[in-house]
């Protein structure tokens, strides 16, 4: 997974066209080399008429076209049912578009499609992070970090799975829990995540912590 792909999908989440398909994959969700092989290996193979919707999809979801992503992720499954990608990416779009409008049942679908994308293939690594920023934006802590978490084991340097379970604490104004996090994703990630914590509104329960603003700063 792409660290700086992450990077677009959690801060579009944390701040809260036309129906047809290029025939040349866009940049898309990945899994680390090793561990996208190990997901391969355990998942069906998606059609390359589907990936490529799937993938156009996903450029339309990195933009904020949730109405266009939608189109194009239905058209990519129309092709093949079983493209774990094109469940994964609709349902962490769905969820989106609920933060955006309040929808609970847009977040409610947006789950059980990452769900299902899981069942199919288990070890997807991408998934596990969009499953992560839809029980996050659910508010089911608990889980989001579980699945942030799965995500480190299977990429330690992933830098926005730290990050996110550092605003989940943040948030909840856990500061010796959010730090360590937040620490690790700046060792990582840098500015631009030091950026995002100066400016987030996550951060505001722990704002005046002297570690924190050691760490931002």
């Amino acid at each position: 997974m792409k660290k700086k792909h992450l990077a677009v999908l959690l801060l579009l989440a944390l701040a809260v066209g036309s129906s047809g398909c290029s025939t040349k994959p866009a940049s898309s969700q990945q899994a680390p080399a090793a561990q996208e092989a190990q997901t391969q290996s355990q998942a069906p193979a998606i059609k390359a008429d589907s990936k490529a919707c799937s993938d156009a999809a996903l450029k339309k979801y990195q933009a904020g076209d949730y109405a266009g992503a939608l189109t194009d992720f239905d058209k990519a499954l129309s092709l093949d049912a079983n493209n774990y990608e094109a469940l994964s990416n609709k349902g962490v779009t769905l969820a989106m578009r609920g933060n955006s409008t309040g929808s609970k049942d847009d977040v409610a679908q947006g789950i059980a499609l990452i769900e299902k994308a899981l069942k199919l293939a288990p070890k997807d690594t991408s998934s596990f992070y969009n499953l992560a920023l839809a029980y996050k934006i659910d508010g089911q802590y608990d889980k989001a970090i579980t699945y942030f978490k799965n995500v480190i084991a299977a990429d330690p340097s992933n830098t926005w799975s730290y990050y996110g379970i550092a605003t989940i604490y943040g948030d909840l104004g856990k500061a010796d829990e959010a730090l360590p996090y937040l620490k690790q994703a700046i060792d990582l990630g840098g500015e631009e995540v030091r950026d995002a914590a100066r400016t987030q509104s996550h951060f505001d329960k722990i704002r005046s912590n002297k570690q924190f603003q050691t760490i931002v700063h």
